[in-house]
């Protein structure tokens, strides 16, 4: 049985398949590359495995333990690459670039410290990525090269270094996790941007990652970046383009070629004939876009229908359709290329249905869809046994809709949305979406494959912003019907009947003004004498009015002032427990007579920065009070990180992640006014959670221009609020807390400062909404405010 055994696991080793290509990572280099449950993990992690799923090959991570043992694994050929970073030994082939980031100097936060003004300056760097560059802008210094992050940060601490040069988001990522944040600050010198390649020993290898980066879309990139980078003025991938290299054959094809495109007349907003006979659209203006940067020829073709499109390529009739989606029946008789834009599959129904939240929904119902179109494709895949009618154009569906002839119709959302304005379907909605994605991809003749490889190369040359600045442009066409003469002349009629009566009635009115007049001037005399009495009465209860808001400002900022206190009881716990057992250690020591200088020094450093920390907390809060009045133009993003500061600890102890989507936007206005307003909402927020534990709890900011206006969105998913209450939640003194822990004047305090004081509006209602696959329900707060021009 033994000898069995062994058999069996050689067997099993002699047919196990070793990966295409192994690739060293640092493992202490988060966000980028680190190691994570004995796995590796990080963005460059991520964009490896991305890479190899589009091109079918294995992959294997080799731990380097430190940076530049990983680098030297390639050199020695034990991998095939490492996963990213500059070419910096002459060894090194570099491939194409595909990431930048910035590099900085990191100094003690504590520390007004300047890099000209220092003398004989120490710096620490992380490996000999930044040696020569160190030496050559500060031949004078004296640099010392570090394994890893923990070594110069505690000399940093120690003051035996001035700076760490580094990698910004690597060291931030590093500290954020290690809870030494609060200790560095970045300076403004010498801050660059640098390319990543993946490092390879021979081109030949390099070229091979240059070929498989080809065939990511740039969107999936992105996604990725979103997930490691928070912070979303860090991100590269949103202008990421790649440059054009075409090999001659590539050109030589180009050259030689016409490329007949086959054009639908109406599948608007991505491509459709105008009434210059011209093709218009978003993938139409992305297609010229292509065409420009290649320098192609082309002729378009306008079919009727798509099933003549797909013909059309299986015939070799034409050699490209700039717009349709992937399938299997398809790939039997054409190529695609890598996608260049998603969209969900959405559904449309009448607007008195309720949301679908999956396709699953539609199970025994009749639903629309166009015949053979992409969307029906997916559908009749996987779910074979759906009740589908098949449909010629978009419009015929949604007729079919209106008529109540079919239950809800499927496409791509923003193809529903378009033709619902178009033809004016004003009694349609779109109802949910079906959880599916359609990928949109050029579609090539089977026996084009070289025009694949040209198309993908000059996809990857467009960048995302690029592609929304079409997208955009579509989302906000307004469409002109034509001109109703019928109803015209019917409304010229109607006109001339008000004129007659106009003109009737303007004659009847003088002759009762004479009468009306002599009433009103008898009347006069009596309301004149009723006035004086009345602002006597309205000047007393004015002042008393007065009085009462004052008193209600009072109570709000002493209900807030309790706010405040705590999340300052938050912030120093830590450091109070740091110099509580630091003091409590060096008494122990110096009663047992152990107590050395060296001790006593490191003890009094712990101390002084935790009271340092102390003191940066206190100036953090004690703006909040202030009584300042002047109205001043300030950026709202300002507002909404000071308070988002203000409550990070409860947000951290809670486990509540927000989520800010927000523009850059100035307001004329009161800004700590506006801060409490935000400091109210999220601490109502905050309790919300409290009362209902969810395992995943997000408060989401939001923050737009419409119509010359601000509009700022903040809502959570911590349940809702009752909707018998909902309606009384800005009156005062109203709470649904205990007396102790609400006084019920915060949201009206709130509501009088955005109406009042800022000339807005403040809302609530109840949203329901998905989030990463996750069913939400919350408050949403939504206020309006004026913007300054």
């Amino acid at each position: 049985m033994k000898t069995l055994i062994i058999i069996f696991l050689f067997s099993i080793s002699l047919f196990a398949k070793e990966a295409d290509f192994k690739i060293s990572y640092d493992p202490n280099y988060a966000p980028f590359s680190y190691k994570q449950d004995d796995k590796a993990a990080g963005l460059f992690v991520d964009i490896w495995k991305l890479w190899a799923k589009y091109n079918n090959y294995t992959i294997e991570f080799v731990d380097g333990v430190l940076w530049e043992d990983a680098i030297n694994l390639v050199k020695d050929k034990k991998v095939d690459f490492f996963l990213g970073t500059e070419e910096y030994n002459n060894w090194m082939v570099g491939s194409n670039f595909f990431y930048e980031i910035k590099s900085s100097f990191f100094a003690l936060a504590g520390n007004d410290f300047k890099i000209e003004k220092k003398e004989n300056l120490n710096i620490g760097i992380i490996g000999n990525v930044y040696k020569e560059l160190m030496q050559k802008n500060f031949p004078n210094a004296n640099i010392k090269i570090y394994e890893d992050y923990i070594y110069s940060i505690n000399d940093l601490k120690e003051l035996k270094i001035d700076v760490i040069y580094d990698d910004k988001l690597a060291i931030e990522f590093y500290t954020v996790q290690n809870n030494f944040f609060y200790l560095i600050k970045p300076l403004n010198n010498l801050i660059l941007k640098n390319k990543i390649r993946t490092i390879s020993y021979d081109k030949e290898k390099a070229d091979i990652f240059n070929a498989g980066l080809l065939k990511i879309p740039t969107n999936e990139l992105l996604e990725l970046e979103k997930k490691w980078i928070l912070n979303e003025n860090e991100r590269y991938y949103p202008d990421f383009k790649q440059q054009i290299n075409l090999t001659k054959e590539e050109k030589d094809f180009l050259a030689k070629n016409l490329i007949k495109v086959s054009v639908s007349n109406s599948w608007e907003p991505f491509t459709f004939k105008s009434e210059n006979d011209e093709a218009i659209g978003i993938s139409s203006e992305y297609w010229k876009l292509i065409a420009s940067k290649l320098g192609l020829n082309y002729k378009n073709s306008f079919s009727e229908t798509f099933n003549q499109q797909i013909n059309s390529i299986k015939d070799k009739e034409s050699d490209l359709i700039y717009s349709v989606g992937e399938t299997t029946n398809r790939k039997e008789f054409s190529i695609f290329t890598k996608e260049y834009a998603k969209f969900p599959i959405s559904i449309i129904t009448k607007k008195d249905e309720n949301f679908i939240e999956n396709i699953t929904a539609l199970n025994k119902k009749k639903i629309a869809v166009g015949n053979n179109f992409t969307a029906h494709n997916i559908i009749k895949n996987k779910y074979p046994d759906m009740d589908l009618i098949l449909v010629n154009s978009v419009k015929e569906g949604l007729e079919l809709v209106s008529n109540n002839k079919a239950y809800a119709f499927i496409d791509i959302q923003p193809v529903l949305l378009y033709n619902i304005a178009k033809y004016g379907f004003d009694d349609l909605k779109v109802s949910g979406n079906t959880g599916l994605d359609f990928n949109i991809k050029f579609m090539i003749r089977g026996d084009y494959s070289i025009l694949e490889s040209i198309l993908n190369k000059a996809i990857s040359s467009i960048s995302i912003n690029e592609l929304n600045q079409i997208i955009s442009k579509w989302d906000n066409v307004q469409f002109q019907t034509t001109f109703n003469y019928d109803l015209f002349w019917k409304g010229l009629f109607v006109i001339f009947i008000i004129i007659l009566a106009f003109i009737n009635r303007t004659l009847t009115l003088k002759k009762l003004n004479k009468n009306l007049t002599k009433i009103v001037e008898e009347k006069t005399k009596k309301l004149n004498e009723m006035n004086k009495n009345l602002e006597e009465m309205v000047e007393k209860k004015t002042g008393e009015l007065i009085q009462k808001e004052n008193i209600l400002n009072q109570q709000s900022k002493m209900a807030a002032m309790g706010e405040m206190i705590e999340n300052i009881a938050h912030q120093w716990r830590q450091p109070l427990s740091l110099i509580s057992t630091a003091a409590t250690g060096a008494k122990l020591k110096k009663d047992f007579k152990q107590l050395s200088d060296e001790d006593f020094y490191e003890t009094m450093d712990i101390i002084n920065n935790s009271a340092q920390h102390l003191s940066s907390t206190i100036d953090d809060f004690r703006n909040f009070f202030n009584n300042d009045k002047q109205t001043t133009t300030f950026d709202i993003n300002v507002p909404i990180e000071k308070v988002i500061y203000l409550v990070s600890s409860k947000l951290k102890n809670r486990e509540i992640e927000i989520i800010k989507n927000t523009q850059e936007i100035n307001i004329l206005g009161l800004s700590n006014e506006f801060i409490q307003v935000l400091l109210n909402i999220l601490n109502n927020a905050l309790d919300a959670f409290k009362e209902n534990n969810f395992k995943e709890k997000f408060i989401f900011i939001d923050a737009y221009k419409k119509d010359n206006k601000l509009i700022l969105k903040i809502k959570d998913n911590a349940g809702g609020i009752k909707e018998d209450i909902i309606s009384r939640i800005f009156e005062p003194y109203f709470t649904t807390k205990h007396q102790s822990q609400g006084t019920g004047i915060g949201l009206y305090m709130s509501t009088e400062i955005i109406k009042k004081h800022m000339n807005g509006n403040l809302s609530v209602s109840n949203k329901e909404y998905t989030y990463n696959n996750i069913k939400c329900r919350g408050a949403q707060f939504k206020i309006e405010l004026p913007i300054k021009e």
